[in-house]
């Protein structure tokens, strides 16, 4: 397996994605060699199942498609015909795992060996087990939408497979507004925000140790021997710049780190650092925003704090920059967002 390439744009997304793509073309009634052509593809394409496409290639190939069928949860469906089993190893691991709790952690542990883009942080010890998905590209639309859609429906699916999880059981956000086709998502995802402060798989932490049918203790074994392997044979060099710091930015004592504290501990200069940050299309004060915004829901949801209390622990002095922020990050403000989920 080769190391990945520092620029975001030179990354590829596997090829079970866009043969997804083309088979719903393809059973829509849609000319599949004319879609080729558009995205600048050969005609035996859809020959290789191994065919892998970079990120400007995919965009290109998913507005062909788009173009021939319309963006009408189109990214769900994707999603939906992916299972455990179109990931490889860490999807082997998952069908094996013993409970919930096993699924959302290995998820988290092993994203990056195929998450390419995308990035699972899971939020355990409060009364909701949250799993939020964050794209680590600047991708453009459609494929930033669509990306979140297919990686929501495909962990969807996985639960369903795994477990009798009841759709009610399931709480789902999208970050983004309520698209046209919102009914088509509804009917398929259950319960589902839009607008929301973040994209998140949301269900009650008692539903973390539900035992899973398929458990397999020898084959969950051999699968994470494999899923070892292949993070050996990634490297270090396999995470993203974005996803050490995303790691570093953790609020202490003395409050988050700063960049030239990062770059310390990651061994480089500040210069390096900021960088690498913008060949992958993003910065520190991005990224330190992205924490404040995640920690500031968190801290709302366990409920132990008032919101003045809850802008102290983040770094501000006076609550009304912080309630400032949080609109800025939610569209509401950190009293609306908790009166929201209290009354959900």
């Amino acid at each position: 397996m080769s190391k990945r390439k520092t620029e975001w744009w030179q990354q590829t997304t596997p090829a079970r994605f866009p043969h997804t793509y083309l088979a719903i073309a393809r059973e829509r009634g849609a000319d599949v060699a004319a879609i080729l052509r558009r995205a600048q593809l050969a005609e035996d394409f859809t020959t290789d199942a191994r065919n892998e496409l970079t990120f400007p290639q995919m965009k290109l190939l998913v507005d062909a498609v788009v173009e021939a069928v319309g963006d009408d949860a189109i990214g769900m469906e994707v999603g939906l015909r992916l299972p455990p089993t179109a990931f490889g190893n860490l999807g082997y691991a998952l069908l094996c795992s013993e409970t919930i709790a096993d699924v959302v952690q290995l998820c988290e542990r092993y994203w990056h060996l195929l998450g390419r883009g995308l990035a699972a942080k899971v939020q355990l010890g409060g009364p909701v087990c949250v799993v939020e998905l964050t794209l680590l590209m600047p991708f453009p639309e459609p494929l930033y939408h669509l990306v979140y859609e297919s990686a929501v429906a495909s962990f969807y699916r996985g639960l369903q497979l795994l477990t009798d999880t009841r759709p009610d059981e399931l709480e789902i956000w999208f970050s983004a507004p309520r698209p046209d086709y919102a009914a088509k998502l509804d009917a398929g995802l259950g319960r589902v925000r839009y607008n929301m402060p973040a994209t998140q798989f949301r269900f009650s932490a008692e539903l973390l140790q539900r035992k899973l049918p398929m458990h397999n203790p020898i084959g969950l074994k051999f699968a994470l021997q494999q899923c070892e392997r292949e993070e050996a044979l990634l490297g270090e060099a396999g995470l993203w710049i974005r996803e050490k710091v995303q790691r570093e930015i953790v609020y202490g004592k003395d409050g988050y780190p700063t960049l030239e504290n990062i770059s310390s501990q990651l061994h480089m200069t500040p210069r390096t650092l900021r960088r690498r940050l913008e060949e992958e299309g993003t910065n520190y004060k991005f990224l330190l925003e992205e924490a404040k915004r995640r920690d500031a829901v968190q801290l709302l949801d366990e409920g132990g704090l008032e919101i003045q209390q809850i802008a102290t622990l983040l770094g501000y002095q006076d609550p009304a920059n912080f309630t400032r922020a949080f609109r800025q990050w939610t569209g509401q403000t950190p009293s609306q967002y908790r009166m929201m989920r209290d009354a959900s």
